[in-house]
Formats: structure tokens, sequence, C-alpha cells
């Protein structure tokens, strides 16, 4: 990605990152890089679905898990745009088998390093919220 400067760190400082992951051990591990960027992270597993439209208000950045199963997914990441929020998705298949559906959105399969989420955060804007 262009405009990634090797050893530079995002600064998320005022920032609220989505997390949307299936898998636990990886949206701790997504949430603690987030987190180490001064970013404030919510998962989403973990909201209310009551809350879900009034939260996405205040996010400036998502990292969606896409999954075989992902209507759900859809039905987040079509929120988040209307939203304008910055999205970058996560997969454990090959991206070219998602990137027609999600055209225009980031697309990094997994295992995603974190130089892989500081070179996408360097070349989105999320505004503090």
């Amino acid at each position: 990605m262009s405009g990634f400067v090797a050893g530079a760190l995002p600064d998320l400082v005022g920032r609220t990152v989505l997390i949307a992951e299936s898998n636990p051990l990886i949206a701790l591990d997504l949430a603690a890089t987030v987190d180490g960027w001064g970013g404030s992270v919510l998962l989403y597993h973990e909201l209310a679905a009551p809350d879900r439209e009034r939260v996405l208000q205040g996010v400036s950045a998502a990292l969606i898990n896409v999954t075989e199963d992902h209507d759900e997914t859809i039905g987040l990441i079509e929120a988040l745009q209307q939203h304008s929020v910055p999205i970058v998705l996560t997969t454990a298949w090959h991206e070219d088998r998602i990137a027609d559906r999600f055209s225009g959105i980031t697309v990094l399969e997994k295992p995603v390093s974190s130089a892989a989420l500081a070179a996408w955060f360097a070349t989105v804007q999320t505004p503090p919220q």
C-alpha cells in the first residue's frame, strides 16, 4: 500500500475501531493491536442488537471478518458505509473470492499482520469521534 512508511505506527488516539471477528483469539489480537496504537475498541459480538445502529455512528473505522456465511456481515458493511466509516475486510479466503462482492473495500488475507493493518490505517482518514 502506498503511503506507508516502514516503522510508522498509526495514531488512533480518540478513535473508536469496531472489530467484527468470529474467532475470539483473533478478535483479541486485533483489539490488542488497536489498543496499542491508542484506539478504543468495540467488539461487535458484544453489542446488543438494539444498540448496534446507535453505536455505529461513533465508529471511526471497522475491521470485519468475512466468512462463507456472510449475510449479517453484508448488513453491517452497508450500515457502516451509510456512515462513511472506513472498512477493511479480513478473510481466510483468497482475496479475489470476495473482492467483486465488496468492491472498493480493502481486503486483507489472514493471518493479518500488524504491518498490514498499519499500512491500511495510513491510507484512510479516521477522524476522532
